[in-house]
């Protein structure tokens, strides 16, 4: 894969080289409770690089079933459906485990800014490359893939994101390899843009842009690749079985076989990864399973802090909670520093409050410093339960034994709290939130959910915690997390979407950071969402296997599975 430099748009490319990466540490079960350091560090290109031999089959643990199939939809971006599909679908950009933007070198021949003004990116695409059924990989697959997620083009379809897409202008194909894209102005984070294509020529046999995006996509097992692996078969709620795409033009893949199976218990993977069932899995980390999978005999555990951060949101749109009062004094009655040390402070001690939505702690943009603490100044997150109750009882509200009366003397209602069914972590910081907001008269109700992006994007909870990935370019995720087109909170703020605009549109590093912190400080004035820690990555491998290594980005650790074989001579 190839670093993008960008001499002609600078900023992106050095932000994404200067990412800090955090925590590193690799060691090898030895079976009998112990670890022994092996000199390997999470988040390196290299690490893990191996010879392999051709053959062999390896199955990776997921933690949820493919609820749906499109994973450039509203619902389908969850970390555990592109882990799956990374092997299946072409990508144009890739971000790599050192936090660089990487162009797909079997897909692309090159990308590059060709044009200022207005910006204008080409893509060369390679001669050889095609999708499963012979077809070549193009300009129109380029265009489809734009012409979802920007409303204009499509004003029923239901993207994840549309940031940068709705900035394009055209694409054009010429000669149908070549990819011209221009946008409207100038778009900082183009890199970031076309991680994944769909096929336009599977598109227009299934009506228009909307219904083959919104319904076709995301209900149909892909019986097509443009990747180094073919789905095989889907058993519902147990496996994703993949054999070798025959007609993939890059190099490899090397297992005749990849299979994910899905255990959404995390626990049953120890068991499945001790029994050999299983041979590689990204377990969200609890101190139970960090210990358990150490004292494997034969497997690898990495972990590594990266782009990864857990949160606490409210559900703005709610009536209770449309008022600021009431939503920043749950926020300040909620102890972080409680919840990290039931949770993640069991196994990573130096685990501390995080305090920004958009930067993580020692995270630099071109030099700039770009970490700012807009949290725990502003006493949200401290476990202050009289400041909290002072907050609601100046605002009118009144705290009986009965629970909290708002203040036209109606009670508030018991709220939903939502988590992701078999996370313990999330289950158990769920559990301490419920009894530090006891303490206020709020009631909540815990209820697990088994589609967390259907139940985020849908907003069908009252408050709910889960993680986020940042992009390795930050500008991308703040608009389509905090931006009012994309916001899964209710919470919409013009001014705060025109710090989003400015960001995306200026090269000038020192701006997008004092931009992004601003919207990140209105965040925290609103009290919307609530950064609880910096989440570390965990991953598990047999130690037979090469090149299977901790990909701490939205990628993930699939993003190089055509490179995944048996050791030779392992």
């Amino acid at each position: 894969m190839t670093r993008i430099k960008g001499a002609r748009i600078r900023y992106g490319a050095a932000l994404a080289a200067v990412a800090v990466l955090a925590g590193c540490g690799t060691t090898e079960g030895t079976g009998d409770g112990q670890t022994v350091a092996t000199g390997m560090q999470a988040g390196q290109l290299d690490a893990n690089k191996s010879e392999v031999r051709d053959g062999g089959t390896v199955t990776y643990s997921v933690d949820v079933d493919v609820k749906n199939w499109n994973i450039l939809h509203a619902t389908g971006d969850v970390f555990g459906y592109r882990q799956i599909l990374n092997p299946v679908l072409p990508h144009a950009m890739i971000s790599m485990p050192d936090f660089t933007m990487a162009k797909n070198d079997a897909l692309l021949l090159d990308a590059k800014v060709v044009k200022e003004s207005p910006q204008t990116v080409e893509y060369t695409i390679r001669p050889e490359a095609t999708w499963s059924d012979g077809t070549p990989i193009t300009a129109d697959d380029f265009k489809y893939t734009w012409q979802v997620q920007d409303p204009k083009q499509c004003p029923t379809c239901q993207p994840a994101t549309t940031a940068g897409y709705d900035q394009v202008a055209s694409v054009t194909g010429g000669d149908g390899r070549t990819v011209t894209v221009t946008f409207k102005k100038t778009y900082q984070p183009w890199r970031l843009m076309f991680p994944y294509l769909l096929p336009a020529h599977v598109a227009a046999k299934h009506g228009d842009l909307a219904a083959s995006f919104n319904d076709y996509f995301t209900t149909t097992v892909p019986t097509w690749s443009g990747g180094p692996y073919l789905i095989e078969q889907h058993v519902p709620n147990q496996s994703v079985t993949m054999k070798k795409n025959p007609t993939w033009y890059g190099e490899g893949p090397r297992l005749d076989q990849l299979i994910f199976r899905i255990l959404t218990d995390e626990r049953q993977a120890v068991t499945a990864m001790a029994n050999n069932e299983i041979q590689v899995v990204v377990p969200r980390p609890t101190l139970d399973l960090v210990e358990q999978l150490r004292g494997i005999g034969n497997v690898t555990t990495m972990m590594a802090s990266g782009l990864l951060y857990e949160h606490l949101d409210v559900n703005t749109a709610h009536p209770a909670l449309s008022d600021q009062a009431l939503r920043r004094a749950i926020f300040t009655a909620v102890d972080r520093q409680a919840v990290i040390d039931k949770t993640i402070g069991q196994f990573s001690a130096d685990t501390k409050p995080l305090g920004n939505r958009n930067f993580m702690p020692g995270q630099k943009l071109e030099g700039v410093d770009a970490y700012t603490d807009n949290v725990t100044g502003k006493g949200l997150g401290g476990g202050q339960v009289d400041a909290a109750k002072k907050i609601l009882t100046d605002a009118g509200y009144t705290i009986g034994n009965d629970g909290l009366t708002d203040p036209k003397g109606k009670p508030v209602p018991t709220l939903r709290m939502r988590y992701s069914k078999g996370n313990q972590m999330r289950l158990d910081t769920s559990v301490l939130v419920q009894n530090q907001l006891k303490q206020l008269g709020i009631t909540l109700q815990l209820q697990e959910t088994d589609s967390l992006g259907t139940t985020v994007n849908t907003g069908d909870f009252d408050l709910i915690v889960f993680g986020t990935n940042l992009d390795v370019i930050p500008t991308a995720t703040a608009q389509s997390v905090f931006g009012s087109k994309g916001t899964h909170t209710g919470y919409k703020d013009s001014e705060l979407d025109g710090w989003l605009s400015d960001a995306a549109e200026t090269l000038d590093p020192k701006q997008v950071v004092e931009l992004l912190n601003k919207v990140d400080e209105r965040i925290s004035d609103k009290a919307v969402t609530l950064p609880l820690y910096q989440t570390p990555t965990l991953l598990a491998y047999r130690n037979d296997l090469g090149n299977v290594r901790v990909n701490p980005t939205r990628f993930g650790t699939s993003y190089n599975a055509q490179e995944w074989g048996v050791k030779n001579g392992g």
